[in-house]
């Protein structure tokens, strides 16, 4: 049964016990936001999205990998890892349902085999999934795979009605035949990011809980913090 937090109280538990303080979440969330925002008419059409996707990657390993998280690049998956507690995470823009308690997002865009193999590898670790191999060797290396990682995605969707981006990290066990992760064990719904007009503020945090008043965003050591005016490109 899949199990949502959304109570401010169990968002901040549960993440502590994986080691991912929420305003540190939130903060690469920005990451993406910013990234979005500093595209122009001149970029690609695509171009505006995969930005924000690679900032959001960025934004988790240049504040998490001075907290003892390890980069790791899994054929074409980007992964922030934390080896002492089997943690893995990547970003994924999601649908229109991303952070909203009581609904089934599921991932923006299909996705390739190794994000498919983690999916499939967080739910047999759940007894959820059935997975067959056609021989003892991918079988071993399948179990393998199971034991080194918990895979978790940190999905965000810009609602421009509302104009806020919508954030939660969930784990995901199932994935659909259009590609799309559509199943998920736990649902960790993060605080919205506001956005408005072509010039933006954004609050990140400063200091290891990531709590500032400033309205300063902070990258790596927590020793730079700046703040962040952001007006989009023409």
């Amino acid at each position: 049964m899949q199990r949502t937090y959304k109570n401010h109280i169990e968002v901040g538990e549960r993440l502590l016990e994986l080691g991912l303080p929420e305003p540190l979440l939130r903060q690469a969330v920005t990451a993406g936001l910013l990234g979005w925002l500093s595209c122009t008419e001149n970029h690609p059409p695509s171009f505006r999205g995969i930005n924000a996707w690679a900032e959001t990657v960025r934004g988790l390993r240049e504040i998490f990998l001075p907290r003892g998280w390890q980069r790791l690049n899994d054929r074409n998956l980007p992964l922030t890892v934390n080896l002492s507690t089997r943690t893995a995470i990547t970003a994924s823009s999601g649908d229109e349902f991303t952070g909203i308690e009581g609904a089934s997002p599921r991932t923006r865009n299909p996705k390739g085999i190794t994000t498919k193999e983690k999916v499939e590898a967080n739910a047999e670790q759940l007894g959820l999934f059935s997975y067959m191999t056609e021989s003892e060797e991918e079988a071993k290396e399948f179990i393998e795979e199971v034991a080194k990682w918990d895979t978790w995605l940190l999905l965000s969707y810009r609602d421009y009605a509302a104009r806020v981006v919508r954030c939660e990290l969930s784990r995901p066990v199932g994935i659909g035949t259009d590609g799309r992760v559509d199943g998920w064990y736990e649902r960790i719904i993060l605080g919205s990011i506001p956005f408005d007009g072509d010039e933006v503020t954004l609050a990140g945090g400063g200091g290891d809980d990531g709590n500032d008043a400033d309205g300063s965003v902070e990258f790596g050591n927590g020793s730079d913090a700046i703040d962040v005016e952001v007006k989009r490109r023409a």
